[in-house]
């Protein structure tokens, strides 16, 4: 599977609220040839020398209702990719404050084709997320979720990371065991990391789905939110 940038269908109602991008700083060096596709986060341990800054981007909204996350994410990365950007790092960022002052400030780079596997191959490793609802949930406090026979709630805006083994299997579900949903996770060395989200439908039946983020879209969530213990 490879680290790309598209975020997987959300169930969630796209965002009417107004967000904006301020550009902090922009290299005015640097020579695009074309607008960019990918948006890879760079990992902690790349070496940064072999990058190109393009520019310092902050993204600013009013409130997290369900889908500005994903909005925020994607706008940001068609202003990058715009620019001639192909990646990424999460400066800063306040999600939970409660003013109107929310933000989350991305430093883009071009990072060369020939490095970009180099990047990338740094993120494998036998991490499983579980991520919850991306917004302030009007009637539940989180997802009751149960991993290997632990039971959790996952809250609002926040995840919970955990690390097996090369061949463990993995045992997630969501609800109950007659009305809820569940999957097996097999464990393989060299993989990227695994971000779940849920979505429950409750009323005269109830539908539940585990589903996964795109790893990019993963690692930007784990940079913002807050992780549970």
């Amino acid at each position: 599977m490879k680290l790309v940038t598209t975020i997987l269908a959300l169930s969630l109602v796209i965002c009417s609220y107004s967000q904006k991008i301020k550009v902090n700083g922009f290299n005015r060096d640097f020579e695009k040839y074309r607008n960019a596709e990918n948006f890879d986060y760079i990992h902690e341990d790349f070496d940064t020398t072999k990058l190109t800054w393009i520019a310092t981007l902050t993204i600013q909204f009013d409130t997290v209702v369900p889908g500005m996350i994903g909005e925020c994410f994607k706008e940001l990365k068609e202003k990058s990719n715009r620019f001639g950007a192909n990646s990424f790092m999460v400066e800063e960022s306040d999600i939970y404050t409660t003013t109107e002052e929310k933000f989350i400030k991305i430093s883009c780079y071009w990072n060369r084709m020939e490095h970009r596997a180099e990047n990338l191959s740094l993120f494998k490793d036998t991490k499983v997320y579980l991520v919850g609802f991306l917004g302030y949930h009007s009637s539940i406090d989180g997802y009751d979720v149960t991993i290997d026979g632990e039971t959790l709630l996952v809250g609002e805006l926040s995840y919970y990371e955990y690390e097996y083994e090369a061949g463990d299997k993995v045992h997630l579900r969501l609800g109950s065991k007659s009305r809820g949903a569940e999957k097996y996770i097999y464990m393989e060395a060299k993989e990227y990391p695994k971000f779940y989200y849920f979505t429950l439908v409750k009323g005269s039946y109830k539908n539940a789905w585990i589903d996964e983020y795109s790893p990019s879209f993963g690692i930007y969530l784990t940079k913002i939110l807050r992780k549970a213990s």
